[in-house]
Parts: structure tokens; sequence; C-alpha cells
């Protein structure tokens, strides 16, 4: 990710919740993946089989292979890199389940190796880990989530914790609906931006048609719909506007409450020009699509494990 990506408005960074699906289902995938080492430099996240289609059908037929539905009873660990170019051509609710069902499997993963990075954390805080590799893990991550300070000094590993946390995958899919259109923007298509992120680097974006003469910011490019999900969560865990949105999920660990994505929507007025109008908008698309209740407590499998179902 690169250090200039930002939300789509300048002056409103993008940030995240933290809420429906048990660390425990999160960290099922993350752990196979990061047990290679806490002081590993990896930064890809759980594997996925990339998928590539070149239209809606085929993606639904896909998705019907692995008996894929909407609610999901069952995640198939699948990564779409691209949307297809007709997706805005199929009926409007059609449209919607495929592209949850396609979100929904990149959010879990990158959650999945978030999980993991803050299990790693609290064990150097609980002195599971030797001290070299305590530093390693705390050096690595503070400077992938923007945090100063020695890697040996308890406040920074603390800071980490604030930062190194899930986001309700409910409200990154109403996040990603709503800025991309349901995967249908000219930006989704031709750049693989789901969450409206702007770059001030030509080489990495795309020109807004209607951008105002003497702006010079672009809407950034990503090779893949997974690199637009990971740089959307990094945003939300680290970009300063986003502060009281951590403050408020710490606040809800801290006293074992649920990190709601309806509740942690209040943290991101600053996403959007529109502010509070803009979280309303949010709370309404996860109310009327039921996006919290649909994926409480599925699970993402292989799809070996799901041809043995």
């Amino acid at each position: 990710m690169s250090s200039d990506a930002r939300p789509r408005a300048a002056a409103t960074p993008a940030r995240v919740v933290v809420d429906a699906l048990p660390l425990a289902v999160l960290v099922l995938v993350g752990l196979v993946w990061w047990l290679g080492g806490f002081g590993s430099a990896r930064s890809d996240g759980p594997p996925l089989e990339p998928l590539r289609v070149d239209s809606a059908a085929e993606l639904e037929s896909v998705f019907a292979r692995y008996g894929y539905e909407w609610p999901p009873d069952r995640v198939p660990g699948l990564a779409l890199q691209r949307f297809p170019p007709d997706l805005d051509q199929v009926p409007v609710e059609q449209r919607k389940s495929l592209f949850l069902r396609s979100l929904l499997p990149l959010v879990l993963a990158e959650n999945a190796r978030i999980a993991a990075e803050r299990d790693g954390l609290i064990a150097a805080r609980d002195g599971e880990l030797d001290d070299e590799d305590a530093r390693r893990l705390v050096a690595r991550l503070a400077g992938r989530y923007g945090v100063d300070g020695a890697p040996d000094d308890p406040a920074t590993l603390e800071a980490l914790l604030r930062r190194v946390d899930v986001v309700p995958p409910a409200l990154a899919l109403a996040q990603a609906a709503n800025e991309s259109g349901w995967g249908t923007s000219r930006f989704a298509l031709e750049g693989n931006n789901l969450f409206g992120e702007w770059t001030w680097s030509e080489a990495l974006g795309l020109e807004p048609e209607n951008r105002e003469e003497d702006a010079g910011h672009y809407v950034r490019r990503f090779p893949n719909l997974r690199a637009s999900v990971a740089s959307y969560l990094n945003n939300l865990n680290s970009h300063e506007a986003y502060a009281d949105f951590r403050a408020q999920r710490a606040a809800m660990r801290a006293a074992g409450r649920p990190r709601r994505a309806t509740a942690l929507a209040e943290g991101l007025a600053a996403y959007s020009e529109r502010g509070e109008e803009y979280i309303a908008e949010l709370r309404t698309m996860l109310r009327q699509n039921g996006l919290a209740d649909a994926i409480t407590g599925v699970e993402i499998l292989t799809t070996e494990q799901l041809a043995q179902r």
C-alpha cells in the first residue's frame, strides 16, 4: 500500500467498524498463514483461490457450483480479481447478491490477517515471545500502522493494539457498496477501487472526469479487489482521521461489548463531506440489506473443504 492512499475526500478520510464474526472464525484461516513466525515480513494475508470471470453469468455459475448463496451459510475461499463488466446489466437484487458474495471472502481473509497480527501483539505483551521476536514484530507492525515509538516501549505496543483490530464485515460491505455503486462504478471496474481512496501520484491512479482544474488528486488504482480491501482496512486502522472510531472500538472491546457496525458507523463522519447524512445512509444500507444478520457466524472454507460437503 502506498503511504499516500487517502479516502475519497481529502478533508474526510476513511474508517471502519468491528462487529459480526467471532474472532475464532476470523483467525481460523489467518493462523495457518501466519504461524510461519511472528517476525515474518509477509503481508499478503491468508491465501484465497484467485477467480477470474468474463461475465456476471459466469460468476453466478461459479458460486452455484459451491452452493454459495446470499445470505450465506458458508463462504468459499475465492478471491475475485475484478468485477465483470456487465454487472450493471443484471437485475438489481442479483447484482447486490453477486457483489456481496464476491467481496465477503476478501474482507474475512483480510480480517483474519489482522486478527493474527493482533494475537501476535498480545503474545508479545504477555511475555510469550522472546525479546528479539517481540521487538521485530512490534517494529514491523508499527511501520505498517503508523505508530511512532521504540519497539521495546510498552506504550508502542499498547498504541498498536488500539489500531491492529478487525473491522465489522457488515460495515466494510456497506461502505464498498456505497462507494462503488455495488461494483459498477468506473473506478471499481477500471481501477478495482471499492472505497473511493485517493492518491496524489498520477502513476498510481485514474483521473476523475469532473476534477476541478486546480485539484491534484487521482482515484487510486489497485491490481485486484483484495488489494483495495486491504488498503481500506489499513486506512481505517492507521489514519489520524479515524482515531475516534478506533477509540470507540477499543472501548467496546474493553467493556466486552459487541463491536456493532451500526454503532461504530458513528465514527465515519469524516469519510464523506456529507458527514452525518453519510452515516445515516450507511445505517440504512445495513438495515435494508440485513447485512449484519446475514453474515453472523459464517465461516470461510477452502474449495476442497466445500467439495467434501
